[in-house]
């Protein structure tokens, strides 16, 4: 199995979703509403959440794509 370097960088292909992958376990979603960037922690315990951060990893569903880390940052650095 290959290993993953994190963080990994993504964004929904609607454009309202960026996401900072930071381990198997664990990513930061920043969610535009309106005008506003609204950011989500998000710590994987239950199956759900797990089987979300595989399939952001895995980018294999077709609504996620892989961005530039300046853009998930920057945004990060906004909405905070």
């Amino acid at each position: 199995m290959e290993q993953t370097g994190f963080p990994l960088y993504r964004r929904s292909s609607n454009g309202l979703n960026w996401y900072r992958v930071d381990s198997p376990t664990e990513f930061m979603e920043v969610q535009r509403v309106g005008k506003r960037y609204v950011v989500h922690r998000v710590e994987a315990v239950i199956y759900p959440e797990k089987a979300r951060v595989m399939a952001l990893i895995a980018m294999d569903d077709g609504h996620v794509h892989a961005c530039p880390a300046q853009e998930v940052e920057a945004l990060l650095s906004t909405a905070e």
